[in-house]
């Protein structure tokens, strides 16, 4: 339920979510909130393993997109990486690799470095193609790439 909607994690520690699952079932244990990290967690590495087994398998290109946005008054950044690549049936797949948290100042440098170090962690060391937005530091970065 967490997952699915998305809710947080400290959901579990409200009085009136524990109310209703004692309402519902008085036999069930709510879990801890380290507990349902350690899930997803699981969860996150089976589904990144099934990731790399098909971009492994993957016998075209593949291209891939990123987008870099900061949030409002924080000065914090953060970058989405996606894969899109044509499987063996000929079906179009694309998935979302990397949510990942971008230091301050984004420089051509700062974005390049958190790209390579995403690409050498999913074995994506073939040709690509990186598609960008039209962000200055992004043509410098389309160099390097």
């Amino acid at each position: 339920m967490i997952i699915l909607h998305e809710y947080p994690l400290n959901m579990v520690d409200h009085y009136g979510f524990r109310k209703f699952c004692n309402t519902i079932q008085p036999l069930f244990k709510v879990v801890s909130r380290n507990t349902i990290k350690a899930d997803i967690l699981k969860i996150y590495d089976v589904e990144k393993h099934k990731t790399m087994k098909l971009l492994n398998k993957t016998h075209g290109r593949i291209a891939i997109t990123t987008d870099l946005w900061t949030a409002n008054h924080q000065n914090k950044g953060y970058m989405t990486i996606t894969t899109h690549f044509i499987n063996n049936n000929w079906v179009l797949q694309n998935r979302l690799v990397q949510f990942v948290y971008v230091p301050c100042p984004h420089t051509r440098d700062v974005l390049t470095k958190v790209l390579k170090d995403r690409f050498y962690e999913w074995n994506i060391d073939e040709s690509f193609r990186v598609e960008l937005d039209n962000c200055s530091t992004n043509d410098a970065l389309s160099e390097i790439c």
